[in-house]
């Protein structure tokens, strides 16, 4: 994995709402709305908290749902950092020294 720090944007500004498990995330910001599941949430608490690198949120969510760490999982869960990138929801950011 790489060195990739990363942190949320805006997260005080996001209209969540949840719907049987599932959430709308409203971004003020670019006047979209985003459907997530229960782990994409967390990813976004996650990094509401303290930046965090791939290798740290992978754990956190291993542990968050009692799953097994594997590289299928870390390669979907940095997947989906880089659409959380795309979409303004995270950013990179350096680590700090």
């Amino acid at each position: 994995m790489s060195g990739a720090y990363w942190r949320s944007v805006g997260f005080s500004s996001l209209q969540i709402e949840e719907w049987d498990g599932e959430f709308t995330i409203f971004q003020p910001n670019s006047g979209k709305t985003h459907f997530l599941n229960q782990m994409g949430l967390q990813i976004l608490l996650c990094l509401d908290r303290y930046p965090a690198s791939e290798d740290e949120v992978c754990v956190f969510l291993t542990d968050q749902f009692q799953l097994v760490l594997d590289r299928n999982f870390s390669q979907q869960a940095i997947k989906t950092l880089h659409r959380f990138d795309e979409l303004g929801l995270i950013e990179k950011v350096r680590p700090e020294s």
